[in-house]
């Protein structure tokens, strides 16, 4: 006897058709979503990556911005000991002005200059005095000008007086003078034996 499937062909076709189509859709559907996971979490690994990557870049910074900080701090302190340095040098330098003026004073003074006061400011020193004639006072300045450690700055005044003498009641015509003078140092060429 044949046998004859009574079944409608076209039924199961379809039933087939869409199983398969199930099974596709749903192997699809499987597959999208672990490429979509796997893309989601490959970024994700890689923006932590990026982002630990951004803060060690922002800890570096840090630290460089603190060595800079640093390192100002230590050129300041570095500026104030080399201002200290320079005022200790100044003070040594100046050291034997004192010494050097009196010295110098008493060798440039020519005969019949004598002094009545002396004033010092700073480097400035403000003599006052009498001299026998205006040529001697001419000559101090000059003389004066010749040292290493003077220089004359200015003349205040030099006026001509007439003094009597206490000793032999004469009168006799002198000068009075006012001047400016300055202490330098001079170069260290000049001051070496």
């Amino acid at each position: 006897m044949t046998r004859i499937n009574l079944l409608p062909w076209r039924d199961t076709l379809e039933k087939e058709r869409r199983y398969r189509f199930f099974i596709i859709a749903g192997v699809s559907l499987f597959v999208t979503v672990c490429v979509w996971l796997s893309v989601h979490f490959y970024m994700a690994s890689e923006v932590g990556y990026q982002e630990d990557r951004n803060k060690y870049l922002q800890q570096k910074i840090k630290q460089a911005e603190d060595q800079i900080k640093e390192i100002e701090n230590l050129d300041e302190q570095k500026q104030r000991v080399i201002e200290r340095i320079d005022v200790i040098q100044e003070l040594e330098d100046k050291r034997p002005q004192v010494v050097h003026f009196f010295d110098e004073i008493v060798r440039r003074v020519p005969d019949g200059v004598y002094f009545s006061s002396m004033k010092q400011k700073g480097d400035k020193i403000k003599l006052e005095g009498v001299a026998q004639s205006d040529a001697r006072v001419s000559s101090l300045m000059g003389n004066i000008d010749q040292s290493k450690w003077l220089k004359t700055d200015k003349i205040i005044s030099i006026e001509r007086k007439e003094i009597q003498s206490k000793t032999r009641k004469v009168k006799r015509s002198v000068s009075l003078f006012k001047l400016e003078i300055r202490l330098t140092l001079p170069k260290k060429e000049e001051t070496t034996p």
